[in-house]
């Protein structure tokens, strides 16, 4: 079943199909929530007010646009106002390491986590507003559009933001990697 099928379903009364929509969309809800507040209980707790919410505004879903953009605006929606109420500033960019190569020496992983660590801590540098439209952007590869309609952002503001953002990562993760690089030094001066 499609999704609108199933949302139709629901709506006219069987609402066990609600399972399945948790089911499809637990670990995307789950990971916005988990970016946003960098806290697991948080997330969890997160997760299961989005799918409430989502449960009882499955009238208002618009089947011109796609659910997954739609349950992700809620996610994001109620992940800002979260964050608001405790105007925690920071978001860790969790991404698995992949060794596309079983041959990959250890260097070569130190490295890549290594690397992993300066964007982590460069996105959680930046302004709130900035790593909200980063994150949906890059990790989830939400366009233009479905960031203005997820944030009720216009459009030009969206891709304004995301440009400065771009920047402000680009000179924070320069400035980190210097700090990581002369902490090294000291470290081997020891």
């Amino acid at each position: 079943m499609t999704d609108w099928e199933i949302v139709q379903e629901i709506i006219s009364g069987n609402s066990q199909l609600f399972r399945e929509i948790i089911t499809r969309y637990k670990k995307a809800v789950y990971s916005l929530c988990f970016r946003m507040t960098n806290n697991h209980e948080e997330a969890e707790d997160l997760s299961q007010e989005v799918f409430i919410k989502t449960y009882h505004n499955l009238r208002k879903y618009d089947s011109n646009y796609k659910f997954s953009t739609w349950i992700l605006k809620i996610a994001t929606n109620t992940s800002i106002d979260y964050i608001r109420k405790k105007k925690v500033e920071t978001v860790p960019l969790e991404e698995e390491i992949e060794s596309k190569h079983e041959s990959a020496s250890a260097e070569l992983v130190y490295l890549h986590q290594q690397n992993k660590n300066y964007i982590e801590k460069a996105i959680n540098e930046l302004p709130t507003d900035y790593r909200t439209l980063i994150i949906l952007y890059h990790q989830y590869g939400l366009s233009y559009k479905e960031i203005a309609e997820n944030t009720n952002l216009p459009m030009s503001k969206v891709k304004n933001r995301i440009h400065k953002g771009r920047s402000l990562l680009k000179d924070k993760l320069k400035e980190i990697k210097e700090e990581g690089a002369q902490w090294t030094a000291k470290q081997l001066q020891l």
